[in-house]
This record gives C-alpha cells, sequence and structure tokens, in this order.
C-alpha cells in the first residue's frame, strides 16, 4: 500500500477515534445533567435549561488542558444577586489555586521544541490583551523549576510594566511554594529575582550608563556554575530582550529566555522566536468586541483576536455607558452635562465631574460591592477590590492640585458621596502598585477599596468591573482606550463618554 494511503487511513482512524471519545464524553456529561435535574429539589438545575448544557456540551467540544495556577483573589461562586453573576463571569470557580483550562494553541506553545541546535529555549509571545501570555510565562517557569532551576530573572523592560513585572513574581512564588506543598516536588531553594532595566533605557535606547548597566548584570548572571540563565519578561521591549539575549550569548551562556507583549518591535533577526497568541481567554465576548476596535489591532500593530476553538459559556454583561455631555450619541442615555466653551465653566473631561462619580457609584451599588450578607453563607460576591477605574489623561500623583484639570477629585467626592471607598494610586509608585498587583493591603490602607489609577500604571492586571472615563476622540474611545483600560476587564465593562466631538 502506498505511503500517502496508509498516512490517509491513520488521519481517519485519529478522527474516528477523536468523534468516539467526544460522543463519550457527551453522553456522560447528558447522564449527569439528567441526574442532577432527576435530584434537584430547589428546581434550580431545571430553571437553567437546555442553553446551558449546550454550553457544558462546547466545553468537550475540542481537547482542553487544564492547568492549576496561584490567584491573589478569593474565589467564590454565588449566583444570587446581580453582582454574582458580574463575580461568576469574571472568575473561575475553585481554590485560590485555581484551575484554568488552556486552548490546544497554547499547549503547542509550550510543548513546542527550540529552534536552534544547543540547548537555548527563546519564545516571544505577541498577541492582544487577555489571551493567556502571563499564564504561559508562569508555566514555562514553574517548568524550569521542576527541572532543576534554582533561579528565574523577571526582567522589566518597560517603564508600564512595573504592575506586570510584581504580578508575574508574586504568582511565580505561590505557585512554586503550593507545588512544593503537594505531590510535585520543586526545588527549595527556587528563587524568583526581579530587575528592573526600565530605568537603564533613554527615551529610545539605551543610555551610555545603561550600556554599562547591562554589561555588568551580565556578567554577575554568567557567573552561575551551568552558565545557564532563566530569564522571563512580561510586557517586554523587543529591542531590549534582543539586546540582553546577544549580551549574554557573547558570554557563552545558554539561555532559557521567554517574554511576551502586546506591544512588541522585534528586531529582524529575533523575529524566527515570535509566536503569536491571539484566541481571548480574559476578556467575555461582549468586551472583546470593544476591545477589538482598538487601533492597533485594527492595523496589525497588535495581532488580531481569532475565534476561540470552544463556545464561550455567555455574552458577559452588557457594556453599560454613561454619557457625561447632554449631546449623546449611538443611542446612550441623555447625559448631564451641558454643552459649551470650556472657558463657561464647562467640565470637559469626565474625571472633573461629581455627577459622573455618583452616577458611576450608584452603578456600583447595584452591583451589591461590598455587601456579604445577600448571598449564601454571608459571602458577597464581588468586593471594591475588584474595580479599576482608570483613563488615559488621569493625573494620580499626589502633588497634584484637586483645581487641575487632570486631577480626579471631583469625581473621587462623587464616588465618596455615596459611600464608595476609594484609593488613588499614582504611576511609578513601586510600593502602591505591588501592592494592587498582588492585590494585598495592610492598615492604615484601607483594606477594600475600588483603585484609581491612570491607564499604563495597571497594565498587565485585570479586575471583574473596569470604570473607563473616556476623554473622547471624534466621538469614540481615546487611541489607547479599548486597548489598554477595556481590556483590564475579566466581566463588566462601566464606559463613561465624553458624547462629544472634538
Amino acid at each position: 500500500m502506498p505511503d500517502e494511503q496508509r498516512l490517509q487511513q491513520l488521519q481517519q482512524l485519529n478522527e474516528q477515534q477523536r468523534l468516539n471519545e467526544q460522543r463519550l464524553n457527551e453522553q456522560r456529561l447528558k447522564e449527569w445533567w439528567t441526574a442532577c435535574l432527576k435530584h434537584d429539589t430547589q428546581g434550580d438545575a431545571a430553571r437553567m435549561g437546555d442553553e446551558v448544557y449546550r454550553a457544558l456540551v462546547a466545553g468537550f467540544a475540542v481537547p482542553l488542558t487544564t492547568v492549576e495556577m496561584f490567584l491573589s483573589t478569593q474565589p467564590r461562586l454565588q449566583l444570587w444577586t446581580e453582582g454574582h453573576v458580574v463575580h461568576a463571569v469574571g472568575e473561575e470557580h475553585g481554590r485560590d489555586l485555581t484551575r484554568i483550562a488552556l486552548f490546544p494553541r497554547q499547549v503547542e506553545l509550550l510543548e513546542d521544541t527550540p529552534d536552534d541546535d544547543d540547548d537555548d529555549d527563546v519564545r516571544i509571545l505577541h498577541g492582544g490583551p487577555g489571551t493567556a501570555k502571563t499564564i504561559l510565562l508562569l508555566l514555562r517557569s514553574v517548568s524550569w523549576s521542576l527541572d532543576g532551576c534554582d533561579r528565574v530573572f523577571n526582567i522589566q523592560t518597560r517603564p508600564d510594566g512595573q504592575a506586570a513585572a510584581y504580578l508575574v513574581s508574586h504568582q511565580l512564588r505561590e505557585t512554586v511554594a503550593r507545588a512544593r506543598q503537594g505531590d510535585t516536588v520543586a526545588r527549595p531553594d527556587f528563587t524568583v529575582q526581579q530587575v528592573n532595566m526600565a530605568y537603564w533605557l533613554g527615551w529610545k535606547d539605551w543610555t551610555k550608563k545603561g550600556r554599562l548597566a547591562v554589561a555588568a548584570w551580565c556578567d554577575d548572571a554568567a557567573r552561575s556554575e551551568d552558565r545557564k540563565v532563566h530569564i522571563i519578561a512580561d510586557e517586554a521591549n523587543g529591542h531590549i530582550i534582543s539586546h540582553l539575549y546577544k549580551e549574554l550569548k557573547g558570554r557563552g551562556c545558554t539561555v532559557k529566555l521567554w517574554a511576551a507583549g502586546v506591544e512588541l518591535e522585534i528586531p529582524g533577526d529575533m523575529t524566527r522566536y515570535v509566536r503569536q497568541i491571539t484566541a481571548p481567554l480574559r476578556c467575555p465576548p461582549c468586551v472583546v468586541r470593544e476591545v477589538e476596535r482598538a487601533y492597533d489591532m485594527k492595523d496589525g500593530t497588535v495581532p488580531r483576536y481569532t475565534e476561540p476553538p470552544v463556545a464561550p459559556p455567555c455574552d458577559g454583561p452588557p457594556v453599560i455607558t454613561i454619557p457625561h455631555y447632554g449631546e449623546c450619541y449611538n443611542g446612550d442615555r441623555e447625559g448631564h452635562q451641558a454643552e459649551g466653551d470650556d472657558d463657561e465653566g464647562v467640565d470637559e473631561y469626565p474625571w472633573r465631574c461629581e455627577e459622573c462619580g455618583r452616577r458611576v457609584a450608584h452603578l456600583l451599588h447595584t452591583l451589591h460591592l461590598g455587601r456579604h450578607d445577600n448571598g449564601p453563607g454571608e459571602q458577597g460576591g464581588l468586593r471594591y477590590n475588584d474595580v479599576f477605574i482608570m483613563g488615559s489623561l488621569i493625573d494620580c500623583a499626589p502633588d497634584t492640585p484637586d483645581d487641575d484639570k487632570h486631577s480626579p477629585a471631583p469625581f473621587i467626592r462623587g464616588l465618596r458621596q455615596l459611600g464608595i471607598p476609594t484609593r488613588v494610586v499614582p504611576h511609578g509608585y513601586s510600593e502602591a502598585v505591588r501592592r494592587v498587583a498582588e492585590n494585598s493591603w495592610t492598615p492604615p490602607a484601607v483594606a477594600d477599596a475600588v483603585t484609581i489609577v491612570e491607564d499604563r500604571t495597571v497594565w498587565g492586571l485585570e479586575r471583574k468591573v473596569v470604570v473607563y472615563l473616556d476623554w473622547g476622540y471624534g466621538g469614540d474611545a481615546d487611541p489607547t482606550g479599548r486597548l489598554v483600560c477595556m481590556s483590564r476587564s475579566t466581566a463588566q465593562l462601566i464606559w463613561v463618554k465624553t458624547s462629544r466631538y472634538r
């Protein structure tokens, strides 16, 4: 029999086996669902209906791989109120060490063999926000630990990558610590060393002082006994990653380097290490549709989203819009700020408006934020810590006067008038940014409060509820608002629009 026929028969057998396994899984799921309906005394399962069953079946349509990762938040799952629904959409059910289902493409990237003949392992993941790039970096780092690595360098290569660097370090330490407690044996001396190279840069390139600092760091990293250097870099700068790799190779090191980013400029000789990852995993479809209208996704600077291999279980809570100006568009409700010239005292930006703050506070109250008496076991669905309030021109520095046009002081007053606790996190303040990334606040800070930040301060983080304060751009979101701000939401997006053409 010719080889082509053998190959065709083998492919047919594999396809038939896959279909048989899928039918078996669907039959098991059907039996489980029927048993749930039969033993349901409250009638809750019956009310869920066939639509939920079809969504469950969709999860068995393709082979998914489940992994466990540490989360800073405390997952709970009770669908008692609208706030509980938002919470459930934005959270994997389970424990703080949660199970996350990866798509086949993401697993392929982890199993992909290096291109080089030597022992280097270099991958640069390029994709839109929320495509599991950070998760893949963490999984690769954990596998290095299990293979005998005793130290991973977590490199920050962009000034706005501080929060992402803190998050990766925190989750990697916690995940490895949990691995030591279980059946998996991780190295007891495994450490994560965070290095900030962003401050060694000039406006577009290395400064002379920066080049000397990189050379000194590479000399130190190359002193390990086996001359193996393990590096991860989230929200990375492609040119810095390339420079660092070449410096280490010049010192005879074996380099294990995994980097990821949304906005990457990769030098030509490093493009062979780039892998695109494009299926959205974080945002529900209603938020994905807003993010994919970003300018950088339209022009191809950021890879466009592709359809995930399994159907999402729901579209997600609808995007809520609050128009700032009275003249509105796209079917929005009527705004509360009258049109006029800025010289006549009209507040141009929504963060300069107390009424915008009060309206957002009212919406947050409808989600039952911070309430712990509205569900089973006296557990609430959403915390104030689950909320980001952010915009592109907000100045959160502590020395910004309240009457400055970029100060969010009026908006914050509106929030506090209706009892919403707030915290303002300035850009570049390391300790505060670390607390946001780890979701850990200690006295005298308020333990549970909504976080008000500039857009790129929390680049790489996510929250269940995002309130985006727009500054208007031809009647649409500003150029970076969709990509940088809206993409932080895992469930509910609230868009405060200026509703005004400039």
